[in-house]
């Protein structure tokens, strides 16, 4: 009897720091080294005043108007043999090609191609110089103000050589003269 009292006890006292330190401690040190860049725990968000006008994160969902466009929005179950996403692909590419003013051939690859997540920010510096003279028109602007901004807002590869240089588009359009709409 004094055995199974022990081992009760012993099992009693192991969930109990079980729960301490895993429901209580751990959660709490996770929620604590979040906040030592509270910026990017909240996501990032830019504000211009009280506007909440995107996250740094998100892509910032602008479809038409003087702005950068993101890549396509979401994406299908489509295998890569499958004729349906060639068709979506050719007609995506078409459709940028014309409204960009370019040929077919012109048209990077990120810009026909949805994301994993279908919502991130970046595109790649060839789609953002692809979209630089339309915008600079647009906007009014210079074309040589118009390629800083997209220099200005490129993120580089992590520690140089892990990943790509992409162009935030979200950030990219808060730079821009014309004031990107409010969420």
């Amino acid at each position: 009897m004094r055995v199974y009292l022990r081992n009760l006890i012993a099992g009693f006292v192991a969930v109990f720091l079980c729960v301490v330190a895993l429901g209580m401690i751990y959660p709490a040190a996770v929620w604590g080294i979040s906040r030592i860049t509270p910026k990017s725990a909240e996501g990032n968000l830019i504000y211009q005043g009280e506007c909440l006008v995107g996250s740094t994160q998100i892509q910032d969902g602008l479809e038409n108007g003087p702005y950068f466009f993101a890549r396509a929005e979401g994406m299908s179950n489509y295998g890569t043999s499958s004729t349906e996403l060639e068709k979506a692909i050719r007609e995506r590419r078409e459709e940028i090609a014309q409204r960009e003013g370019v040929s077919v051939e012109h048209v990077p690859a990120d810009a026909v191609t949805g994301s994993g997540s279908g919502v991130d920010s970046g595109i790649s510096p060839e789609y953002a110089e692809l979209q630089a003279p339309r915008v600079a028109r647009e906007q009014s602007m210079r074309i040589e103000d118009v390629k800083k901004l997209i220099a200005d807002n490129t993120e580089h590869a992590s520690l140089g050589f892990l990943g790509e240089d992409t162009v935030n588009v979200t950030t990219l359009n808060i730079a821009l003269p014309t004031p990107t709409p409010c969420s």
